[in-house]
């Protein structure tokens, strides 16, 4: 309700991580602003998205992927003339306010870095089908491939649902595959695909060169350290707040869209490719 002086995040993630960060920034703002900033994350409950909505007593809402890309929830909110912004959407990008970062060139980068040190055989842990991200970092990765004249080998790719057990179970199928090095969609998949080599008795970096995306917590608590893109999650949150804020007093107000920046991390889970060594 436009009267309200809340703002709502809706998020269906399981990255909590992820989602506390963006909680931070944006929840800083909308406080300063003198709003109450509260969140609400459907991933594995059985309320929806449409249900959570209905309920709301909020001024505005903060749409998290893959929620930002639904048409259906931003029918809904425009059906209802609740203002929104979304954060990260790869979808209809004129629609509502935008913030995100270059998921393509993020992948591009990191996977950039693998073929620099020397790999060839580069797979790639992809995240959800529900997450439109997880195509855009696999053309990312493909791209980053091609620049060296490497094609994307389907034996190198596996599916996971950005969980660290959906990392430890598909390691195997990547495996089995021989790379010599591994992008991760996320850095909870890289930890599990970490977890799996350190079982398979596989040395991280020295038989395998690792990264992931994000630089959540885990990045940097695993060992060896996760070499990762940063995404800027509490700027993004921040700017997501202050496009909210201004959305609600100004409902009439010319959308923006909104590029952060992202920074690749480098830490010790890369070496150069040996020569001849794949795994074993």
């Amino acid at each position: 309700m436009r009267g309200s002086k809340t703002i709502l995040m809706l998020s269906d993630n399981p990255g909590e991580d992820y989602l506390a960060r963006i909680r931070t920034g944006a929840s800083r703002v909308c406080r300063n602003a003198g709003y109450m900033f509260e969140s609400v994350n459907i991933y594995g409950r059985s309320q929806t998205i449409a249900e959570a909505i209905a309920a709301a007593d909020c001024a505005g809402f903060i749409l998290t992927p893959p929620v930002s890309d639904d048409r259906s929830t931003l029918s809904l909110l425009e059906a209802r003339k609740m203002p929104y912004v979304r954060i990260a959407p790869l979808l209809d990008l004129s629609r509502g306010n935008v913030v995100g970062m270059d998921e393509f060139m993020a992948a591009s980068a990191v996977t950039g870095l693998l073929t620099a040190r020397g790999h060839t055989r580069i797979g790639i842990m992809r995240g959800p089908n529900s997450h439109l991200v997880s195509m855009r970092r696999y053309n990312g990765y493909a791209n980053a491939l091609g620049a060296k004249g490497q094609r994307v080998d389907q034996a190198l790719v596996a599916q996971g649902d950005f969980t660290r057990e959906s990392g430890r179970q598909q390691a195997a199928k990547l495996f089995a595959a021989k790379p010599t090095a591994i992008f991760a969609s996320n850095d909870e998949m890289a930890a599990g695909i970490m977890d799996a080599a350190r079982a398979a008795g596989i040395a991280v970096p020295q038989q395998l060169s690792l990264v992931g995306y994000d630089d959540n917590a885990v990045a940097s608590t695993v060992r060896p350290r996760l070499t990762t893109v940063r995404q800027p999650l509490e700027a993004m949150g921040e700017e997501a707040g202050k496009l909210i804020v201004a959305n609600v007093v100004a409902p009439r107000a010319a959308c923006q869209h909104i590029i952060v920046p992202f920074e690749i991390v480098e830490r010790d889970s890369i070496a150069d490719c040996p020569v001849g060594l794949g795994v074993t």
